[in-house]
């Protein structure tokens, strides 16, 4: 009698599990709730619209475009590459951009330029207005 009764528990659970797992099918499989969503993209803003609204950017990731003027490469006193410049914003605005590394930028060159804004960062003794720090740049 007990192994008769063990194949009529063994087929229940199992006909559970089959009701249980086809519920999952028109949602999200429930080990996905466990991986982290990937961060949005920031949405294209014209320069002029963050600097005429600094402190609702301040902090904020932005992506821009426009045309490159200005630009520096230097090192830091780490031994670290970084490149500055300024970007034009279409259809206007100047906004100063920092980012690690040496680019092969150049003057009059269209990018998009995604980022940190900072209306004012200080980094030292240095203080620095209306910056993107970039982590990504792209041409169009």
């Amino acid at each position: 009698m007990k192994r008769f009764t063990s194949k009529i528990l063994l087929g229940v659970i199992l006909s559970l599990s089959v009701l249980l797992w086809g519920n999952f099918s028109d949602a999200a499989v429930p080990w996905q709730f466990f991986i982290p969503n990937e961060p949005s993209k920031p949405v294209e803003t014209p320069a002029e619209k963050i600097l005429a609204d600094k402190n609702s950017y301040d902090g904020k990731e932005v992506s821009v475009s426009g045309t490159v003027s200005g630009v520096k490469f230097k090192t830091s006193k780490g031994g670290k590459d970084y490149t500055t410049f300024t970007l034009i914003g279409e259809p206007g605005g100047r906004l100063k951009v920092f980012i690690w590394g040496k680019l092969k930028l150049h003057g009059g060159q269209k990018i998009r330029v995604t980022g940190k804004y900072y209306k004012v960062k200080k980094v030292e003794k240095y203080t620095f207005r209306n910056q993107i720090e970039a982590t990504d740049i792209t041409t169009p």
